[in-house]
């Protein structure tokens, strides 16, 4: 668990704390990039939104951020959200302002993520503002 301290801009009382969690996956049908699984049937099988089973993605678009596919982090509020990262999700809606406040992903933008078809929030899109590098974050309870 690595403790992070973030300093608003603007606000005089203490500093946010925010604890980031390295997961330790052990599934074992999760590709990254660097697996070259093209053509294989598991991966043209769609992930859908927990809420409407609308397509969202599919585990041919995981990609790894940071070294990892999958990560866990804490908001402000203290909910902790477990995510896995895409390149592409067709089925997902970008919604709200780039913002880089709270983002868990240092130097990249957030917007939310919504399901296109019931609106449900599936999670956030980044951007990196730098290099121009884009995925979304799904949550793993609300894409299965």
């Amino acid at each position: 668990m690595q403790l992070l301290t973030i300093m608003h801009p603007g606000r005089v009382e203490q500093p946010l704390q925010l604890y980031r969690i390295q997961l330790t996956s052990q599934k074992k049908n999760r590709p990254g990039p660097e697996s070259d699984t093209r053509g294989k049937e598991q991966d043209e099988t769609p992930l859908i939104c927990s809420h409407c089973s609308s397509a969202i993605t599919t585990d041919r678009e995981a990609v790894t951020v940071n070294g990892q596919h999958e990560h866990a982090f804490f908001n402000p509020a203290g909910i902790a959200f477990e995510i896995r990262c895409f390149r592409r999700a067709p089925g997902c809606r970008i919604q709200g302002k780039p913002t880089t406040e709270f983002s868990w992903f240092q130097g990249y933008s957030w917007q939310f993520a919504h399901c296109n078809n019931c609106l449900l929030q599936l999670g956030w899109f980044f951007q990196s503002a730098r290099q121009q590098k884009t995925f979304f974050g799904l949550m793993s309870s609300k894409v299965i």
